[in-house]
């Protein structure tokens, strides 16, 4: 009986043995092990496989990069008796629907007034803006609208734009993200109503919408990499390189979860934020100064290699004031892609010492102008930079010229060489406007996108008599009289008006803003005059640098081979306009011919 007792035991112990190792109840009922917990507080790994400290661009991507198109409909006033009633359309319900919200009587005739017309107004929010920037918006008719023409006409304030979300079949709305108004510029301002009406149909409002709210950029770890002390880590390494410059020590990034670290825009890279998330993605994650050291040694080798160069500036300018000696040593080198690679990152770095290879480079490559220009625009109080951009203004090329108006503009706006004035009505839209004694033959330079502005290079610009002009649906410049010219304004009511000045073009237009006119008026005028002939300098419209050029290296190599354009994938540059404060809106072409360019940033 004992023997058959323990006979029992044994086996007993023997099965629970292998109920155990073959894991237990859930094996022995055909289920499987469920994976562990996950812990976001597991130590990850800062390594590479080939040993390298990490990146934070191996660890994470960057959100909130794509442009957000936002949308409303307004009202459209002070037509030439163009206007027209568009009942029944999207866009009349909506301007009536909100007028009706804001307790305007008389809705219905003053939608149909000629005066009046009631409109669709676009505009696109573009990646890191502020709150008070301000952007264009595209301004167009309803389908078979009766307006025959927007121009001369004034966007009604407020009108909100806001951005529409499709989700599950229907359409949803959130705060206004702008908010819209001033004058039209229509888009073919030599059209008439029988040559290209539809020109007149659409048009921009320059600089038309104050941006309500920030937009900040986000570094995203993926699903399987998230981790408190990743995002923890990477948010005290951004933040080690770059403080917010208001008076108490605050980084630019915040830490939100596992997943994501929110990223505010440092104010030196406001005008590429390209170049900013380049940056940020070159900063190592966690690395101990000895072995920080070892990698400047080794950069300072990659960055005099063409190939590598770019990439190892943008790791020297992660790294800070540590990563300028080597920048430095290699403004020496014979190739001009490793002097303009180390001029940029020594520009951002606060170092004044690129200053004059950075204008050499603005005169010799126009593959890197942008770039250059752009780096002289952020050493804000260099006067190195200041002098070399100041003489680039003579240059008798008027993209370098207006490149160098538009750095020491966005550098400094007071700056006694290209300090201008504010003209026209606060209620209307106001442009900028500059005069600039210059060496070089004297130019106009004027804007049909961004920034509303005209500047004069030189001091001795006229219209030579005789002519006769129109400036917008109200003005019109009579030259016909020997040693004078007559402004004058017609209107429908009231009293007409006469303004007699002399044939130089600052003081017409002065006469044209004095008198009403808007920005859109002086520039129909100066296009008339360039086109009648009578202009007597040459005219430029967006001048401007452009960023997808071809750079040849040495021994005439591309970069990287031309892909077809249709087979050609959406690179990371090009997602993101604009590039930097020389780019166009949203959605508008810099060039062409969008050539291989090494100074593009990879995928």
């Amino acid at each position: 009986m004992l023997k058959q007792f323990r006979f029992v035991l044994l086996a007993g112990a023997v099965l629970s043995a292998v109920f155990l190792a073959t894991g237990g109840c859930n094996q022995f009922f055909g289920k499987k092990d469920k994976d562990p917990p996950f812990d976001p507080y597991e130590m990850p790994d800062f390594e590479t496989v080939d040993g390298r400290p990490k990146l934070i661009g191996d660890c994470a991507f960057v959100g909130g990069l794509d442009v957000i198109p936002v949308q409303g409909y307004g009202l459209v006033v002070e037509l030439p008796g163009t206007g027209g009633e568009d009942f029944g359309s999207i866009a009349y319900q909506m301007v009536y629907d909100d007028m009706n919200r804001m307790g305007v009587s008389g809705i219905r005739a003053l939608l149909a007034r000629p005066d009046t017309a009631v409109v669709e107004v676009i505009g696109y929010v573009r990646p890191g803006v502020q709150s008070g920037d301000r952007l264009d918006v595209q301004v167009s008719l309803p389908e078979n609208s009766q307006t025959r023409s927007l121009h001369g006409g004034r966007l009604m304030h407020p009108t909100r734009l806001i951005e529409r979300i499709f989700v599950d079949g229907g359409v949803h709305t959130g705060d206004p993200r702008a908010i819209a108004s001033g004058s039209i510029m229509v888009d073919d301002m030599m059209a008439t109503e029988t040559n290209n009406p539809g020109g007149l149909k659409k048009g921009t409002i320059l600089n038309g919408a104050e941006v309500r709210k920030t937009r900040e950029l986000s570094l995203v770890l993926p699903e399987e990499e998230k981790s408190l002390i990743m995002t923890d880590r990477i948010a005290k390494a951004v933040n080690n390189r770059f403080l917010l410059p208001t008076g108490v020590q605050r980084g630019v990034a915040n830490a939100q979860n596992d997943v994501q670290i929110l990223l505010k825009v440092h104010p030196s890279y406001a005008n590429d934020i390209p170049r900013y998330v380049r940056v940020i993605q070159s900063i190592a994650v966690n690395e101990s100064p000895a072995r920080q050291a070892r990698r400047i040694e080794r950069l300072a080798e990659e960055l005099l290699e063409p190939t590598t160069s770019q990439h190892a500036a943008f790791q020297l300018e992660g790294i800070g004031r540590a990563g300028i000696p080597p920048l430095q040593r290699a403004l020496r080198s014979s190739d001009m892609e490793v002097r303009f690679h180390a001029a940029t990152s020594l520009a951002y770095l606060g170092d004044g010492t690129s200053a004059k290879i950075l204008a050499e480079i603005v005169r010799a490559e126009p593959a890197f102008r942008v770039f250059a220009l752009n780096a002289l625009s952020v050493m804000k109080n260099d006067l190195d930079a200041e002098f070399h951009l100041q003489e680039l203004l003579h240059v008798p090329d008027g993209e370098i010229r207006y490149g160098a108006f538009r750095a020491l503009k966005s550098r400094n706006p007071t700056d006694r060489t290209i300090r201008g004035e504010i003209m026209g009505d606060p209620t209307k839209g106001q442009f900028s406007y500059h005069g600039i004694n210059t060496q070089a033959p004297p130019m106009v330079h004027i804007t049909a996108q961004r920034t509303p502005e005209i500047v004069l290079f030189g001091t001795n610009i006229f219209l030579r008599q005789p002519f006769g002009l129109n400036a917008g649906p109200l003005y019109f410049v009579n030259g016909h009289h020997p040693n004078e010219v007559v402004v004058s304004r017609f209107v429908t009511r009231g009293t007409d008006e006469k303004r007699t000045v002399s044939n130089r073009l600052d003081e017409i237009i002065r006469a044209v803003v004095d008198m009403g006119g808007t920005y859109p008026d002086v520039v129909q005028l100066i296009r008339r005059a360039d086109r009648a002939g009578v202009l007597s300098c040459r005219l430029e419209v967006d001048c401007l640098p452009e960023a997808d050029r071809t750079y040849r290296r040495s021994g005439g190599e591309l970069d990287f081979l031309v892909e077809k354009e249709e087979e050609k994938p959406r690179t990371f540059w090009e997602r993101i306009n604009p590039r930097n404060l020389f780019a166009p809106n949203p959605g508008e072409k810099t060039s062409d011919f969008r050539g291989p360019v090494n100074t593009s940033p990879r995928d």
